[in-house]
């Protein structure tokens, strides 16, 4: 604090009726080396961050005392070690600092600082690219036409990807040729530790992403999942590279995107909670659904005394973004279950 440096022990009888005077024999600004001692009934004007002088223990504020003509005057006694900060009070020698595993948040990056270490060993950001396929897919800069449609998974996954840490090397369209997909995939593949294609990765006829990838040396480690939306989800891995083909329905590839590529995100860059968080919630309205798919929702929720409630945003169809929009959460619809009743417990995941 700003104030005055003292030994506690000259006012420990301070008080309104019997305020007691010191001599100010210096003044210590912030950054500077005291070359004084506090003797008996004297005092040091300090400022905030400044070294404490020899012979003091105690600062007492500004706002505290009355100063005129070289003495101050206090009239109140205070404790020793008031208003001090001390060396080793953070950390002490032999302690860890931080633990391995530590995300590296902003105060983090100032304790560090705080410690002259320079440089320190952490996770490299994995370089990720994003493919949308789709012969009637536009960008946002083209006259929409009869058969096109946006492309927002493009727009919506670069989002979500700016919030994790990852390096977005590329993000690019192609159209549902065999030959364009092959030289899109093939050149991706070349830069990127992670690859995101949407779009592609079903069984019509035009779906040739699946095939692509095998003919470029693609392992597919799994293709369907038995889950509503986003159940053609493809995954596969080449060398090191992991490759997520996703569903071309907005709302089928971000819930993949949360369910599957942020958890693996997460673990590549060494954080220790991985998947979204769980929490149960008292469901507000009666849902059903057909018995056999994991069915994840996209939900609102609320908290009223302490306990969460939740109720579906709005309509639930893989094209439909508004409900998504309007979402904190996906409430988990378990497969073999075909009814959820109002005020029913359920497990809801956080959006982040």
């Amino acid at each position: 604090m700003d104030g005055y440096a003292l030994r506690s022990k000259d006012i420990k009888n301070a008080c309104e009726s019997s305020p007691v005077e010191l001599v100010v024999i210096d003044t210590i600004r912030a950054g500077d080396v005291p070359k004084v001692t506090v003797g008996p009934n004297e005092s040091v004007k300090i400022m905030t961050g400044a070294l404490v002088p020899k012979g003091a223990d105690s600062v007492v504020m500004i706002e505290e005392v009355e100063e005129k003509n070289g003495t101050v005057t206090l009239k109140k006694a205070v404790k020793a070690n008031n208003n001090l900060r001390f060396e080793g009070e953070e950390v002490k020698k032999g302690e860890i600092a931080l633990e391995k595993g530590h995300e590296l948040i902003p105060p983090s990056l100032g304790f560090i600082a705080e410690l002259e270490i320079k440089k320190i060993k952490v996770h490299r950001k994995p370089k990720l690219a994003l493919l949308t396929t789709g012969g009637e897919l536009i960008g946002l800069e083209e006259d929409i036409k009869p058969g096109k449609i946006r492309d927002t998974n493009s727009v919506i996954l670069e989002s979500v990807l700016s919030r994790e840490i990852v390096e977005l090397c590329s993000i690019d369209r192609v159209r549902d040729e065999i030959s364009d997909i092959e030289k899109k995939i093939e050149k991706n593949l070349e830069i990127c530790d992670v690859f995101i294609i949407t779009g592609g990765v079903s069984v019509g006829e035009y779906d040739y992403v699946k095939d692509v990838l095998k003919n470029l040396g693609v392992q597919t480690v799994f293709w369907r999942v038995s889950q509503r939306p986003g159940g053609p989800m493809f995954f596969g891995k080449k060398d090191n590279i992991l490759i997520f083909g996703l569903p071309g329905n907005p709302a089928s590839s971000l819930v993949c995107f949360y369910e599957y590529i942020r958890p693996s995100l997460c673990k590549m860059t060494g954080k220790s909670n991985l998947f979204l968080l769980e929490v149960e919630a008292i469901l507000l309205e009666e849902i059903s659904k057909k018995i056999g798919k994991t069915q994840f929702l996209r939900g609102l929720l609320t908290q009223k005394d302490k306990i969460f409630q939740v109720r579906p945003s709005g309509l639930q169809g893989s094209h439909i973004l508004k409900s998504f929009a309007n979402s904190n959460c996906l409430i988990v619809f378990p497969k073999n279950e075909t009814l959820l009743p109002a005020q029913s417990s359920v497990t809801v995941h956080l959006l982040p």
